[in-house]
C-alpha cells in the first residue's frame, strides 16, 4: 500500500455519513469531500437529504458534483465497501 501511494496510485475513496440529522453538516462534509477528491458519499438511513435547501446551500454546490447514494441497508452497505476495495472515511 505505501509503494501504490508513492507512486501516485490510489483507490477511490468514499464519504460514509451516519445518522447526520442537521442539513448544514451534510452540505458541508460534501464540500469537504469534493475538496479533497472523494469518489463519492454514501448516507445511512436517517441522514438528512443532500438537495434540501440548507444543505444546497452549506455546500455551495458540491451536492450537484459529487455522486451520492442512500443506503436503505446500512450494515450491507458498509460490507460492500469494504468487499469493493475502497478506501473510506466514516466521521463520527
Amino acid at each position: 500500500a505505501a509503494l501504490a501511494a508513492a507512486a501516485g496510485m490510489r483507490r477511490p475513496t468514499l464519504l460514509l455519513l451516519d445518522g447526520v440529522i442537521k442539513p448544514e453538516n451534510v452540505g458541508s462534509l460534501f464540500r469537504s469531500a469534493l475538496a479533497f477528491g472523494v469518489a463519492g458519499v454514501v448516507l445511512s438511513p436517517g441522514c438528512a437529504d443532500p438537495l434540501y435547501r440548507k444543505a444546497i446551500r452549506a455546500s455551495m454546490g458540491a451536492v450537484f458534483k459529487l455522486p451520492y447514494t442512500f443506503a436503505p441497508h446500512w450494515p450491507e452497505a458498509l460490507s460492500q465497501v469494504k468487499a469493493g476495495g475502497y478506501g473510506f472515511f466514516a466521521p463520527h
